[in-house]
């Protein structure tokens, strides 16, 4: 047997131990006493499928499945449960690793609903049982990094549980995949840190396989001194607790590897033989060939070739019917080795040849298988690639469906959104329409009476203009003749003070408060004229504001001058000065100028006529 080889199958017996242990019965009866005694009942089915059981390990298999029935039929959910785990820890025994990867996979959902349910010590050790079988039989499918990422978040799951068996055979199976990497050192860390752990809760058996597993790394690196003490302890555990499974074969055959590395082939030899007498015992048929090649490994290392010709003879005999080629190889190079220290060069010659052969013939196998498998892999991945095709095209056929809905009700909506709003633009369009005609129809009615109140007070303005203009004509015309009456008649006393008094009677006829009357009259018909007058010109003193009123009511400059009792010159210079303070040209019209500062109305003209009479 090659070194590879065997060191695969060791590591293979040591981590499935753990997944195996899962009785808590133990009876030291045999099969047949205890099919007589405990037959169909939850402590035989205990028995058999434990690690002490003789039982070979497809009839495991089957009793598993008869063990599942009955506790489900007498409503033993979790032992039910057990059973089925147990079983596939047996399928990875078996190199069944496909059939174990798909049972785990179907037990996990299960049995994490039930810790959702039920989070006892003994649901959770089940579900990181299930979750190991799961990451070992990936790490002999080459997928070590899905089973890491199982073993960390296992870990991290149950980094703070109470329970520190969880954590111990989490960091077991952490240091089990680097084992398998190779990278030893790492995986001495994670093995010791376990083992810790077992100690902290005094689990004899979880020692066991920590002690196991650090002497196999030691063995791995060839540190057989190293290794020595942790298989010593494991073995001297699995004799105190009686172990008659796998567990007592691979201690037994650790130890000898450990004595024959150190060269004390006497002892190894010791071990060896009993760990084969204890698998023939066991019916541990799927282990026989490997520790038959070990021992013949050792005899032939102390020099006994002629033991060691017949124990490989009867080995590879005993496996011819298997389809173990690499150990078959292995048996026959030994063979040959052997005859040829036995100095039967022709012998020795036919055993490598067969070996050749058989070589030959395996690889063949292998090819075939290879490709039998990618081709079963290739139908799985089309197959898969389809079924996905057909989801996706469902997929997107029921969305294109939710999306012709969604834009139908989408459209609806905008419609009858728009139709309401339509709606209620009109109603508003039509309320404010009625309300626009109604302002424009007051609006009318309040011109009408302004424009009639304006041309009420027009009236006025025009009538008190005429009146102050007849007053002031009389007062000039008394004036004038009072003047005559002085000149052609000297007066003395009561004569002299009656004609001052007509006088000063004559003078209050057109008196500053006549004036001032008619400027409030006229500010009553545009009270903006006054303020549009200031903007444009705001230096204008009180008389010129006065005659820019008369010029805008359209007076010529001899109606001014008898309204002001001015001279016709003098208002005429007034004018003109106006006109500079107005920025006006010569050529322009003072009062077209002051009437286009929105003077409502010119004088009528016949008042203008009236008013030139």
């Amino acid at each position: 047997m090659s070194k590879p080889a065997e060191k695969k199958s060791l590591w293979k017996i040591l981590w499935l131990l753990p997944f195996g242990g899962l009785a808590f019965f133990f009876f030291p009866s045999c099969y047949g006493q205890s099919q007589s005694k405990f037959a169909d009942s939850i402590a035989f089915y205990d028995h058999v499928l434990s690690f002490q059981s003789l039982l070979p390990l497809d009839s495991q298999i089957m009793i598993s499945r008869k063990a599942e029935a009955y506790a489900k039929g007498h409503g033993e959910t979790y032992k039910s449960y057990v059973y089925a785990v147990r079983r596939g820890a047996l399928y990875f025994s078996l190199d069944s690793n496909a059939r174990c990867e798909e049972l785990n996979k179907r037990l996990i959902p299960e049995i994490e609903e039930r810790v959702a349910m039920d989070p006892s010590p003994q649901w959770k050790e089940l579900l990181v049982d299930c979750y190991s079988n799961l990451a070992l039989s990936l790490i002999y499918g080459e997928k070590t990094d899905s089973a890491m990422r199982i073993y960390q978040n296992l870990y991290s799951r149950f980094e703070k549980d109470s329970n520190t068996s969880l954590r111990a055979k989490c960091l077991n199976g952490i240091g089990a995949t680097f084992a398998y990497r190779s990278y030893i050192d790492v995986a001495l860390n994670y093995f010791k840190h376990a083992l810790s752990e077992y100690e902290r809760a005094r689990n004899q058996r979880g020692i066991y396989l920590a002690c196991s597993n650090i002497g196999t790394s030691y063995l791995d690196q060839g540190k057989y001194r190293e290794a020595l003490p942790y298989c010593t302890r494991s073995y001297q555990i699995a004799e105190q607790e009686g172990y008659h499974g796998a567990e007592s074969i691979t201690s037994a055959m650790t130890m000898g590897y450990i004595h024959a590395g150190l060269k004390q082939y006497e002892i190894a030899n010791t071990y060896f033989a009993n760990a084969l007498e204890r698998t023939l015992k066991g019916n541990f048929r799927h282990l026989e060939g490997y520790v038959t090649m070990a021992y013949a490994q050792s005899l032939y290392q102390e020099g006994n070739y002629a033991c060691c010709l017949q124990l490989a003879s009867d080995g590879l005999e005993k496996i011819n019917g298997e389809k173990k080629y690499s150990l078959q190889v292995d048996f026959l190079k030994l063979m040959s080795r052997c005859s040829e220290k036995m100095n039967d060069d022709s012998q020795a010659l036919a055993y490598l040849r067969q070996a050749v052969m058989l070589s030959d013939s395996s690889f063949a196998v292998e090819r075939d298988q290879s490709l039998l498998q990618l081709e079963l892999e290739y139908n799985h991945y089309r197959h898969e690639q389809e079924r996905i095709a057909s989801q996706n095209e469902l997929i997107v056929s029921n969305l294109k469906a939710t999306n012709r809905m969604l834009w139908i009700f989408g459209l609806s909506g905008a419609l009858v959104l728009l139709i309401s709003i339509i709606v209620f633009i009109s109603r508003r369009f039509s309320k404010e329409k009625k309300q626009s005609i109604q302002i424009q129809e007051d609006s009318r009615k309040q011109l009408k009476i302004a424009d009639e109140t304006i041309a009420q007070k027009n009236k006025e303005l025009a009538s008190n203009a005429l009146r102050f203009l007849r007053l002031n004509n009389l007062q000039n015309a008394i004036l004038e003749n009072l003047k005559k009456l002085k000149t052609a008649f000297a007066m003395r006393g009561k004569e002299k003070i009656i004609v001052c008094e007509i006088e000063n009677l004559a003078k209050q006829i057109a008196s500053e408060k006549e004036y001032k009357d008619f400027e409030f009259y006229f500010e009553q018909v545009d009270k903006e004229f006054l303020t549009k007058l200031a903007k444009v010109c705001p230096d204008l003193t009180a008389n010129e504001r006065h005659l820019c009123v008369l010029f805008n009511l359209g007076l010529s400059n001899r109606d001014v001058a008898n309204l002001t009792g001015r001279t016709l010159q003098s208002v005429g210079m007034a004018k003109f000065r106006l006109k500079n303070k107005l920025k006006l040209e010569n050529s322009e019209d003072i009062t077209t100028f002051l009437q286009s500062l929105d003077y409502p109305m010119p004088p009528s003209p016949a008042a203008k006529t009236e008013l030139e009479e």
